[in-house]
């Protein structure tokens, strides 16, 4: 039976961390900005989330754009559910668009606290991402009201 444990990058940068196996997560800034917005600073704001979209190289990552929430999407204090299907429209646009480079490298999320940890929800709504990754190397990132996670889930069989 196949189990699962969590990586989490280490920050070498504003918008570079080190993956551990000899590759690199490059974020845009403007992807960052983006995610910094939905922080939730106020007690009122719900949780925010999307998938995160960009393109391989090697062992490299680098993220591009990404999704944000959407009308259909349930949003509240402790918990965020993507389930507009404009997420996977706009992902598919940018890959179309870009003959095949550009696709979803994973997803982000926002956590009312200040240093954010994977919860269970989490790790197991990650397990069912992955599954349908085909072997592709998915990242993880969840921002909290002052620091962000930025890892990813590995099995192991």
């Amino acid at each position: 039976m196949p189990s699962s444990s969590i990586n989490r990058f280490k920050r070498l940068g504003p918008q570079l961390w080190e993956l551990g196996d000899g590759g690199y997560l490059f974020i845009e800034d403007t992807v960052l900005e983006l995610i910094g917005r939905y922080r939730q600073h106020a007690y009122s704001a719900p949780e925010a989330g999307g998938f995160l979209a960009g393109f391989y190289k090697g062992l490299d990552l680098h993220v591009v754009n990404l999704t944000v929430p959407q009308s259909r999407d349930r949003r509240s204090r402790f918990r965020f559910n993507r389930l507009d299907p404009k997420h996977v429209h706009q992902v598919t646009e940018w890959y179309e668009q870009s003959a095949g480079e550009i696709n979803c490298l994973g997803e982000w999320h926002t956590h009312p606290e200040s240093s954010p940890t994977p919860s269970g929800i989490d790790i197991n709504g990650w397990q069912l991402f992955n599954k349908s990754r085909c072997g592709q190397r998915a990242i993880f990132i969840i921002a909290g009201t002052e620091n962000t996670w930025t890892g990813e889930l590995q099995v192991s069989l």
